[in-house]
């Protein structure tokens, strides 16, 4: 299990906040999750599959895709109690939870004989450090994965010391006031950015793939500093 504790960055209030806030934070946040529909529809043929959604937060991914795969078995993982409560919350809401369930936990905690057709990792290895827990935490789903199994990742990438990250950092800050969002918020917003946030480059992204056993990825999302990769598992 990585050392990295996420619960710490998502109390009650941030949990009931996040998918307001998300929206604006991120360019195209919805639109991401309508090019993961087609990816999954295209590349987990069985009609009855199963996925595995890690870091699900507030169960954005376990709705949308619930809904546009009626036959499909859902899990997601979440550490953070506040947003897996809400997860849940949303889950018997959209009348989904008879096939979608939230383990308030780890990958490395679950049953590790199960194997799903796909998983999701959207917008979360990025606060977890390079020092073997961003390579421990893709291994971890490797392994709950069946062979040839698509992963689809999102995160935020740079090379912290590089011209894009200072250039993007910069337009992204002002993409969020575009958005509307006080200007306040949006400095609060970067100062948890700077301190939390894990940044590497994306060719360090496809080394710590690669080195977990997805031999094939490719592109498919890009917003400034974040990034959206399928890679399919060995």
């Amino acid at each position: 299990m990585t050392d990295f504790d996420t619960t710490q960055h998502f109390d009650d209030q941030k949990a009931e906040a996040y998918d307001r806030v998300i929206r604006q934070v991120v360019p195209g946040y919805d639109v991401l999750h309508e090019m993961i529909k087609v990816l999954l529809k295209r590349y987990v043929l069985g009609t009855n599959s199963s996925l595995l959604s890690v870091g699900c937060g507030t169960g954005v991914e376990l709705m949308t895709l619930g809904q546009e795969f009626p036959n499909w078995s859902i899990t997601g993982v979440e550490p953070a109690q506040a947003m897996a409560a809400v997860a849940q919350a949303n889950l018997e809401i959209q009348q989904l939870s008879d096939r979608c369930e939230i383990i308030n936990g780890y990958v490395e905690d679950m049953n590790s004989e199960v194997r799903f057709d796909a998983a999701t990792l959207i917008l979360v290895m990025h606060f977890v450090p390079d020092d073997g827990s961003k390579e421990a935490l893709l291994r971890s789903i490797a392994a709950r994965l069946n062979p040839g199994a698509p992963l689809i990742l999102a995160d935020l990438h740079a090379e912290v010391e590089g011209v894009r990250f200072k250039r993007f950092l910069d337009v992204w800050r002002d993409w969020q006031l575009h958005q509307g969002m006080p200007e306040h918020i949006v400095d609060r917003g970067f100062e948890h950015v700077v301190r939390d946030i894990q940044f590497i480059g994306e060719d360090r992204i496809m080394e710590l793939l690669h080195a977990a056993g997805f031999k094939t990825v490719e592109p498919f999302y890009g917003a400034f500093l974040f990034g959206g990769w399928i890679a399919w598992k060995e």
